[in-house]
Formats: C-alpha cells, sequence, structure tokens
C-alpha cells in the first residue's frame, strides 16, 4: 500500500512546535487544577481502540520519540500570551504567569514510549530536531530529522517490518506526573501518533482535494442554517491537513470582507444571523485560531469528572463536586457547558437539577444516540420547575461524538423543530477524512481510533463509564465499583 511519490511530498512536520498546538480545553482544565487540584499526581494510559483497522508501524517510533522529546523547547511566546488574553479572558493573569513564566513540558521524565513484542519491549530515543515556527507562525525551514543516526534507525525499522508481522506487537505510552504538569501531553501525543501511523504506515493518500472538501462541508452546513466548530486535532492526519481543512472552512463560512491578501475571512455571529445562515464559530485548537484569528471552542473534558471522582473516592458525589469547582474557577458561565456521560448521563441528570440546570448555559453530548439524547434533556428541562419549555428553548446542546456533514444537518434540524439549540463539534470528518489514492474513489484510508485516558489520579484508579459501552475505561474491578457507587444515587 506504500506509494513512495506521497510520501516524499509530505512537508517537514510543524506539529507540536508551538505550545498552542493543543485543544483549549486542556488549558482551562489545567487552569482549574491548579487551583483545586496541585500537586496532585497523576498517570495517563495510551489506547488503540482499533488495533487490527489502523496499527503503528514499529519503524514510526524514532519519528514519535523524537517530536516528542522536541516539546521540552515549547514555550508560551509573549505574541501567544497577547492572542490568550484577547480570546480567552477567562484564563486568568496569574495562570498566564504560570504558563509563560513556569511551565515547562519535560518528555525524559514525563513520557514512556514502549514497543511490545511478543512480550518484550523496546524503548527508543531520539534527540530533539524538528522544525519550528517563528513569531508570526510561519515555517523555518528544516528537514524531517537531522540525526543522521536516527534515519539509520528508521531504515532498520522499517526492514524489520516488512519481513516480520505480529498481531499483538502494540504500542504503549504512559504519562506520568503532577496533574497540572502533565495534562497538557493528550491532545499533541496523539495528533503525533496519527501523524506517524500515515508516515510510516499508511502512505497511500495525497492531500489534493482536502480543501475543496472542506470548504464544500462547510458550505452545506451554512446553508442548512447549523453552527458549528472545528474539533479534530487529536485525530487529525497530520498538521498539514489541518492547516488545509482550516482555510476550507473559512472558505466556506466567509464573510463578505476578506484580508488584506486576499484570503476568505470567516463569518460573525452577526452576519450569519442577519443572513439567516449557519457559520463556523471557532476551533478547538489555540494555534489555528490564533494564527487565522478564530474563536478557540471548549469546556471541560471527562477527564476533570474522573479525576474528580478518584480524589474523592465515590464517584457518586463526581458530577456535582466538579461542576460546583468548574463554577467556582469560571464564573458567570464564562465556560458554561456541562459534559455529561462521565457516569452516565443517567447518573448526570440526577445531579443536574434546579438551579444547576437552570444555571448553566447547556450541555455536550459525546456518546450515545444523539436523537434519544436530545429527547431526553428536552423532557429533562420541560419536568424541571426552574427551567421549564421557555428557558429550555434557550438552551444549547453541543453534539461532538463522531459527527459528519448529514448527520450534523440532521440533528440541526430536529433542533430547531424541537425548541432547543444545538451546535456542533466535528473532528475528524473534517481533519481524516482521506480516500486511498491507489484504490477506488469508495476506498476509506481510515483514521486511526486512538485516546488517551486519565489512568490513575491522587493514588487512585480513574473510571469513565461513558453512554457506549465500547468507551468505558478502568479495570473490571474498578468499573464494577464506579457502578455500585452510582447506583446509589436512587
Amino acid at each position: 500500500m506504500a506509494s513512495p511519490t506521497t510520501t516524499e511530498a509530505l512537508p517537514p512536520s510543524m506539529a507540536c512546535t508551538s505550545i498552542l498546538d493543543n485543544d483549549l480545553y486542556k488549558f482551562t482544565m489545567q487552569q482549574a487544577v491548579l487551583q483545586h487540584y496541585p500537586n496532585t499526581p497523576c498517570s495517563y494510559h495510551f489506547t488503540n481502540r482499533s488495533p487490527l483497522l489502523a496499527r503503528l508501524p514499529r519503524a514510526a517510533l524514532p519519528w514519535l520519540q523524537e517530536k516528542i522529546d522536541s516539546m521540552a523547547t515549547v514555550r508560551l511566546t509573549p505574541e501567544e500570551r497577547v492572542f490568550l488574553e484577547r480570546r480567552c479572558p477567562y484564563l486568568k493573569a496569574a495562570y498566564l504567569d504560570w504558563l509563560e513564566g513556569t511551565f515547562r513540558f519535560c518528555p525524559r521524565e514525563e513520557v514512556k514510549i514502549e514497543w511490545k513484542a511478543g512480550g518484550g519491549s523496546l524503548m527508543v530515543q531520539s534527540e530533539p530536531g524538528s522544525p519550528r515556527l517563528d513569531a508570526s507562525g510561519d515555517l523555518q525551514e528544516a528537514p524531517l530529522t537531522n540525526n543522521a543516526g536516527l534515519n539509520t534507525r528508521v531504515s532498520q525499522l522499517q526492514h524489520e517490518q516488512q519481513t516480520t508481522t505480529n498481531k499483538d506487537d502494540i504500542v504503549e505510552i504512559t504519562i506520568q506526573g503532577e496533574w497540572a504538569q502533565v495534562i497538557l501531553y493528550e491532545v499533541p501525543i496523539l495528533a503525533l501518533v496519527s501523524e506517524a501511523y500515515f508516515r510510516f504506515g499508511d502512505q497511500d493518500w495525497s492531500y489534493t482535494g482536502q480543501f475543496e472538501s472542506a470548504r464544500s462541508k462547510s458550505e452545506r452546513l451554512v446553508a442548512a442554517g447549523a453552527s458549528f466548530a472545528e474539533f479534530g486535532t487529536r485525530r487529525r492526519r497530520d498538521y498539514e491537513t489541518q492547516r488545509i481543512v482550516m482555510r476550507g472552512l473559512i472558505a466556506g463560512s466567509a464573510s463578505a470582507t476578506t484580508k488584506d491578501d486576499g484570503e476568505a475571512v470567516a463569518m460573525t455571529a452577526a452576519e450569519a444571523t442577519a443572513a439567516g445562515k449557519g457559520f463556523l464559530t471557532g476551533t478547538s485548537n489555540l494555534h489555528f485560531a490564533h494564527i487565522m484569528d478564530l474563536l478557540p471552542i471548549g469546556t471541560m473534558a471527562h477527564e476533570w469528572f474522573m479525576g474528580t471522582a478518584a480524589i474523592l473516592s465515590d464517584a457518586s458525589l463526581a458530577n456535582a463536586e466538579a461542576l460546583s469547582r468548574w463554577a467556582q474557577t469560571y464564573p458567570h458561565q464564562a465556560l458554561g457547558i456541562a459534559l455529561t456521560d462521565t457516569f452516565t448521563t443517567a447518573a448526570f441528570l440526577k445531579t443536574f437539577r434546579g438551579p444547576l440546570a437552570r444555571d448553566w448555559i447547556g450541555v455536550r453530548h459525546d456518546s450515545g444516540d444523539p436523537s434519544e439524547f436530545m429527547d431526553r434533556m428536552i423532557q429533562h428541562y420541560d419536568q424541571d420547575p426552574l427551567v421549564g419549555p421557555e428557558m429550555r428553548r434557550k438552551k444549547k446542546i453541543v453534539f461532538s461524538d463522531g459527527l459528519d456533514t448529514d448527520l450534523a444537518i440532521r440533528l440541526y434540524e430536529a433542533a430547531v423543530q424541537k425548541g432547543i439549540g444545538a451546535t456542533f463539534g466535528i473532528g475528524t470528518h473534517f481533519t481524516n477524512d482521506y480516500h486511498h489514492v491507489s484504490g477506488t474513489k469508495e476506498e476509506k484510508s481510515p483514521a486511526m481510533n486512538i485516546v488517551i485516558k486519565l489512568h490513575s489520579c491522587a493514588g487512585r484508579e480513574c473510571v469513565k463509564l461513558s453512554d457506549d459501552h465500547g468507551k468505558e475505561s478502568g479495570s473490571p474491578e474498578a468499573v464494577a465499583q464506579v457502578k455500585q457507587q452510582i447506583a446509589a444515587l436512587g
């Protein structure tokens, strides 16, 4: 399946050369962790949910290790800080001082990558040698690697990969340290794993048509009236794909005005409302929000609830405590979209009543049937005496689970008909939607289905249940204990 011409056409990787090449909610959670859970030890584990569909080849490990090691040189620049102050006013000055002056990635101490083959393991190390962004976000040209030894090792491993295969071979990635110190690794490492796979594994693809495809998807959503954000960093094909796709999405949701160089500018909410159209609300990726002047989008992830449950030693208390502490860090509903499914939506809604249901702007759907979720939330709001049907019409559901253009449009039309707000965070469908060059138009080049989840916090195992059984995380014993705890909610 390899295509040398495709591989040679790949630009030098720009992934993770800015600290902002990450999702907003990792920074909002980092600020909350610093306030509420400082000096708390934790660990994260990597999981490939579909190893038979897409498996990282052993030859990718030196490149992956080099890219992760190079994160040690990444800093928040003064220009990036100005952007955060302007676009993210809920990030406090004290936090930004710490992020700029104190925080540093220490991957050699905090990240461990092992190749597990036949019961044994191999650790691969390298010296950093990656291209960099200058202050304006432009590429400083550099070769893919300037480490001759690394290139030789890659060649050796590629030969071994071609002559030996084992369906049980896996890559193990663990991250360990204080929660606030290591919380930013998840998204960049997932993005790097995906990029490594498509540099050293599936190489039968091309950037051709990505801009046009993204623009078409954006145009359809805009015409349907749906507002949407780009959520695709963690499973993007590579940095360059996300850059191309962002330009296409902006072109499909373009304002009547343009930049001085003629580049499209995204339509504003006011322009969209006046035209009766949908629009691109922004992106979860802070780096692309910065260089393309978009609104960063995001609030919290499952780990906020998972870590809180571990610290409390009781999942039945975690939803209420996590929401309360979040509101302390972000008062006045600055980031008022609540994630519902960490310990199942059914358990969450037993807590999300009265003042919580009334005060929070809305909820995010990330597992389970989205149509059923919409109906459940409408019923929940309508039956709450502090909310009711009139206020429910002002509430918002952010859909973010496995969306494509068609599904987002169907859900938007249903939300309009049923009387509740809806917006959409679309990820892999935007940033990793490819077909094989050598196959038919229908032959997909599938994205990796990979996650990094909080494994332990404060010395206790972390658990996620979800509304999809396939998305559970935690040992059987820990999962059973959490289920027993939430059953006590009645």
